[in-house]
């Protein structure tokens, strides 16, 4: 038990990976920010294609 203990505290570069892990979490917020804007151009296309298809189906028909 005190053996497990002490295997928790082991990490001595914890600064390394703090910032490693900042510096990806902020790649990961800007990829997350680069998604939503593609997504919301994506639905804004498929709006304007759908408000078409519904134009052309009535003109059609």
């Amino acid at each position: 038990m005190a053996d497990q203990e002490h295997h928790h505290h082991h990490h001595h570069h914890h600064k390394d990976g703090a910032t490693s892990f900042k510096r990806r979490s902020l790649a990961a917020i800007r990829r997350r920010k680069l998604i939503e804007r593609i997504l919301k151009i994506v639905v804004t296309a498929v709006a304007i294609l759908m408000v078409i298809a519904v134009i052309l189906a009535y003109t059609v028909g």
